[in-house]
């Protein structure tokens, strides 16, 4: 019987391709979020950790690049996907430290998706009538933040560290996937459903007091955490494939 498993940042990721596990990768607050709005509008997503890089890669093909929120069309903000939905270029390469270097790890793995709080119970019920029907185990992976720390009431992030930290978030991300599933869990698996379940009535406020979420009200993008933490708002599955993340049919 294949199990459900909970892992950690770009680690987590190649541990779970080296076993040829069922992968979901979640970033929270925001990158698989918007990701996944986008594709819920009609987007395809090429996911890029260099900014640079980003810009070269996205003339290459012809698509868009994503920008600082509030100054490009299209930003880590899913909001910026749902106001230009009717953008007639549907390629973005969208810029992430963190999502998106999990994300280009993922290179031809069987099954891997992106997971959020925004389609948790429609992930959680695929994956798991996928690890029934091939026997691969699942590996749910919270992307981690980078470290951060309050100075006054100002969140500032640690520019210097190099390796990503616990993210309440995505741990809550998790955690809401896992509760939809079916399956055998380790003991991490499992206590991050309970931890879910236990909150699930106070996600958003939760998500408001977390480090990703101070920092976005100190943005003046309260509304990006407001959205990110509405629970099943679509029904939508974004695959990794050849190096896009495009809707899974």
């Amino acid at each position: 019987m294949p199990k459900v498993q909970l892992d950690w940042e770009t680690e987590g990721v190649q541990f779970a391709l080296k076993n040829n596990d069922i992968i979901v990768i979640v970033d929270t607050l925001r990158y698989s979020s918007t990701a996944i709005t986008a594709i819920a509008n009609g987007f395809v997503i090429y996911p890029s950790s260099d900014m640079e890089q980003g810009k070269i890669f996205a003339a290459s093909i012809g698509a868009e690049m994503s920008g600082k929120t509030g100054e490009a069309k299209f930003s880590l903000s899913p909001i910026s996907f749902v106001e230009a939905r009717d953008n007639e270029i549907k390629k973005v390469v969208l810029y992430s430290p963190n999502g998106a270097a999990c994300s280009e790890l993922v290179k031809n793995a069987d099954y891997a998706f992106l997971g959020a709080l925004l389609n948790a119970k429609v992930v959680g019920e695929k994956i798991t009538e996928l690890a029934l029907k091939t026997g691969h185990n699942i590996t749910l992976v919270a992307a981690g933040e980078q470290r951060a720390v309050e100075s006054g009431e100002r969140i500032e992030y640690v520019k210097e560290a190099s390796r990503r930290v616990f993210a309440v978030e995505d741990y809550l991300g998790c955690g809401a996937i896992i509760s939809y599933t079916s399956l055998p869990k380790n003991s991490e698996a499992l206590v991050c459903e309970e931890a879910f379940k236990s909150c699930k009535g106070k996600i958003k406020e939760i998500l408001h007091e977390s480090f990703s979420g101070k920092y976005l009200v100190q943005k003046n993008l309260p509304q990006d955490t407001e959205y990110c933490a509405q629970l099943n708002y679509y029904d939508v599955i974004s695959v990794f494939k050849n190096g896009q993340i495009k809707l899974f049919e």
